[in-house]
């Protein structure tokens, strides 16, 4: 009885945890509070678009919400997918800065508890130098000062990228490393790529990764770069791939991937191969203990069957 009892504790505890720990989950349909800006990310092209644009920002709390707004330039570290913002010397020396050339409609707007309000940017265009050019718009929610607490600064961001038309735009770029990522000879499911950005406008590489079998049948293919990410000019940037596999037996051997991209107005186009032993589906490890343990089981019984008497 006791331990009866003892287990039906333990499936209580465990149910009433079960119960609070969903009770605390929030629903996913419910928006969360804040404030929130769309959209997040604009490509502007001087050579087709208008020079003007506009954000929304929507106020999804409870209080009155102030908005100043300034432009900050920014530029990729290298090979990596962070941005850096740039301020003093590193700002007045960067040559693909944009921050110079924008204006608002408006310096700061007042938004009321689930209110949208729109802001108007514009870019100047004639004045503008070549090449591309890149800021965020940085909109910092205004709070009341207060002697009883410190006062956590909260700022908004949207990346702006902006390609000049001025005759002077350069598409230039290479694959300056392929590489198969996986451990020893793995058959591996991802790849990685830098591309590397010769020009002096950004640009989005697009294309597809393939993978051949030691007999020349592609077994797998997977999209490069399906975020849509840009690639700065003079930088070099990683973008990584995953592939699906379709053949259902892969054979060890040597394998070839190949990556093909496409990028720019002019539509460029760069590949690059790598050639690499795979053990493929099979698991050398397993299969050299398994041949150790079937040598030594078939040693032990030759040596047995010598040792047993014979038929006379």
């Amino acid at each position: 009885m006791k331990i009866n009892n003892l287990r039906l504790k333990i499936l209580l505890v465990i149910l009433f945890s079960l119960i609070f720990n969903l009770k605390s989950v929030p629903a996913h349909a419910q928006a969360q509070p804040g404030i929130t800006v769309t959209p997040s990310i604009i490509h502007i092209d001087l050579a087709t678009d208008p020079a003007d644009y506009e954000l929304s920002y929507f106020n999804n709390t409870k209080t009155d919400i102030a908005l100043t707004f300034s432009a900050q330039d920014f530029t990729e570290l290298e090979d990596s997918y962070k941005i850096s913002f740039l301020t003093g010397k590193d700002d007045a020396n960067y040559k693909y800065s944009l921050s110079s050339w924008i204006s608002f409609e408006t310096k700061s707007i007042q938004l009321s508890p689930g209110e949208t309000k729109s802001v108007k940017i514009s870019i100047d265009k004639n004045r503008i130098t070549k090449g591309g050019h890149y800021a965020s718009i940085l909109a910092e929610v205004q709070q009341p000062e207060t002697n009883k607490q410190v006062v956590v600064k909260a700022v908004l961001s949207s990346l702006l990228f902006v390609r000049a038309s001025t005759g002077k735009e350069i598409e230039d770029g290479k694959i300056s490393d392929f590489t198969a990522l996986r451990d020893g000879i793995e058959y591996p499911d991802e790849y990685q790529v830098r591309f590397q950005n010769n020009g002096n406008v950004h640009v989005i590489p697009y294309g597809v990764v393939k993978v051949f079998d030691p007999l020349g049948n592609m077994v797998a293919k997977g999209p490069f770069n399906v975020d849509s990410l840009d690639a700065l000019p003079e930088s070099i940037r990683r973008y990584q791939t995953k592939v699906v596999t379709y053949q259902k037996i892969l054979f060890p051997g040597v394998y070839t991937a190949k990556v093909e991209l496409i990028f720019g107005k002019t539509n460029q186009k760069v590949t690059a191969n790598i050639r690499f032993f795979s053990q493929g589906m099979f698991d050398f490890v397993q299969l050299a203990v398994f041949m150790t343990i079937a040598g030594i089981l078939i040693i032990y019984f030759k040596r047995k069957l010598k040792k047993s008497p014979t038929n006379k």
